[in-house]
């Protein structure tokens, strides 16, 4: 699907895509780029709808829609495992997510489960080195910064800026230097741009 016709979708639309394209394992930042279209401009759109991201989920869901949960997961034996119990607006995706985790484990089958451990052993080595790769870059992996600008030429300028914010966000470039100052700059003046226009 192209920009343009995510774009003439209904909100409500938009949201069904992109969760179906979350339900197929990608990735919300995979999934704003094959669209060519910025994390803050669908996050904008589906806030007007109160919808959100939950990343323990990985779909967009209605804020109203983890108020009531009454969960309840028995095994073949009778013995419970699970009895949550939520009223109100104090339960969280994460809660929700953490049962339906205990839920799924249950009803896959023992080969299921072996397939499951066989891949991951399979892979160790791969998955030892994203945790290492996550451990040297935690803040830009929990920040998910995505360069999201039109290639077009630079404008050199000059503009006065707070002398803290510029120190703070020189240190960020320095411990961040897999990008470029001037597409951090460019990134967050089109964030900011499309969030109040």
């Amino acid at each position: 699907m192209t920009r343009e016709q995510f774009d003439k979708l209904e909100v409500l639309e938009q949201i069904k895509y992109i969760n179906r394209k979350l339900e197929d394992n990608s990735s919300i930042t995979s999934v704003c780029k094959d669209l060519n279209i910025s994390r803050s401009t669908i996050r904008d759109r589906f806030k007007k709808l109160d919808y959100s991201y939950s990343k323990d989920l990985n779909r967009y869901v209605h804020n109203d829609s983890v108020t009531d949960v009454v969960q309840k997961v028995t095994v073949e034996n009778n013995k419970s495992i699970s009895d949550v119990t939520h009223k109100g607006n104090n339960v969280s995706n994460t809660d929700v997510a953490r049962v339906d985790k205990v839920i799924d484990t249950i009803n896959k089958s023992d080969v299921e489960i072996k397939e499951t451990i066989i891949d991951i052993v399979n892979n160790y080595d791969i998955l030892k080195e994203i945790i290492e790769l996550h451990k040297c870059n935690t803040s830009v992996i929990k920040q998910q910064i995505v360069i999201d600008v039109e290639e077009s030429e630079s404008k050199l300028t000059t503009l006065r800026v707070n002398r803290k914010e510029l120190e703070l966000f020189n240190k960020f470039c320095d411990a961040n230097k897999q990008y470029k100052k001037i597409d951090l700059i460019s990134q967050a003046l089109k964030e900011f741009r499309e969030r109040y226009k």
